[in-house]
């Protein structure tokens, strides 16, 4: 499966409106419109999403930026996920058999920016072909498409259907670049000195987490056999990492992350480093697919391998038994 990164082609195309939240789907009417969409995109496709000139679409978001989806190129049933508010809502409308031939989305993100499509693509977008392109979609150009996952401000937002995004906490940015939520990324860090008050640097531990049940929950997509879904990061309180990272899974649930391996480091500047080198390695030498940010599918024993080798000799704690703390 292809790596969505900032290089990634971007499809565009026109819909009513942005709400994947209720409608985990990207859908046509006819079934040749989506068939015809499949032989031109890979199994993940990012998709831009506009408002288009529609009797469905508030007039004040027509041709306006509204977000990106990530699809999968797997035909469904729009209704298999689709909420029952939002079923009921087109049942309403007189629509309940419109975009009904459609794929999943897998993750999304939302622009809050007033971005007319005419005047940020305008290789990309003709006005004279509005209506071609919304029905059908076109791509953009690598120079505009390279722009929208670098430079346009997004916030990701929950699918639905999908596993609910984690809540924010400092690993994880609450807006940004496309592209930054795409690939690995070096966390923010603040620095140590003399302000208005004295902030001490203080012992780090690096750690590697694993989601060892039905990791394709989190993944989006078969884990193989052999690997798992793993994070890794730096906390200076473990056992307060741990519930941060499952705080989104009720107390009855029997999935969550578990922290497999620690390593104590001096300061917070050194397991960061650490941290830095496993997202760059983890993917160049140990063959790992990164999912954006700290997450990788990966196999087992190269993560660890890979994790004791950025580990200080007398840090690294052996394997840890934990249960998940809610």
């Amino acid at each position: 499966m292809p790596i969505l990164d900032s290089s990634s082609s971007v499809w565009l195309t026109g819909f009513w409106g942005f709400s994947p939240e209720e409608e985990g789907i990207l859908g046509f009417t006819d079934p040749r419109d989506r068939d015809r969409l499949f032989d031109l995109i890979e199994e993940r496709q990012l998709v831009c999403i506009y408002g288009a000139a529609s009797p469905e679409t508030d007039s004040k978001i027509v041709h306006h930026l509204l977000g990106v989806l990530e699809v999968e190129r797997t035909p469904i049933d729009s209704w298999d996920k689709m909420s029952d508010a939002a079923k009921t809502r087109n049942i309403a409308l007189g629509r309940q058999e419109k975009w009904r031939h459609a794929m999943p989305v897998r993750r999304a993100w939302r622009t809050n920016h007033t971005l007319d499509v005419k005047q940020v693509f305008p290789k990309s977008y003709d006005p004279k072909n509005g209506r071609y392109i919304a029905k059908f979609g076109t791509w953009l150009v690598p120079q505009e498409a390279r722009w929208l996952l670098e430079k346009v401000p997004f916030t990701q937002t929950n699918v639905f259907g999908e596993t609910p995004i984690a809540p924010l906490n400092d690993d994880i940015a609450k807006t940004g670049s496309i592209s930054s939520f795409l690939k690995p990324s070096r966390g923010v860090f603040g620095s140590f000195g003399d302000r208005s008050f004295e902030v001490q640097d203080k012992p780090h531990k690096l750690y590697l987490a694993l989601f060892p049940a039905s990791p394709e929950l989190l993944a989006g997509r078969p884990v193989p056999r052999g690997t798992g879904l793993v994070k890794i990061g730096i906390s200076g309180n473990i056992k307060s990492r741990l519930k941060a990272l499952n705080l989104s899974f009720p107390q009855t649930a029997t999935i969550g992350w578990k922290i497999t391996r620690t390593a104590r480091f001096s300061d917070r500047s050194s397991a960061a480093d650490a941290e830095a080198l496993f997202k760059c390695q983890a993917v160049e030498e140990f063959g790992a697919s990164s999912l954006g940010k700290e997450f990788f599918v990966m196999d087992l024993s190269k993560a660890e391998a890979l994790f004791n080798r950025l580990s200080p000799a007398t840090g690294l704690d052996l394997r840890i038994t934990t249960t998940t703390v809610r």
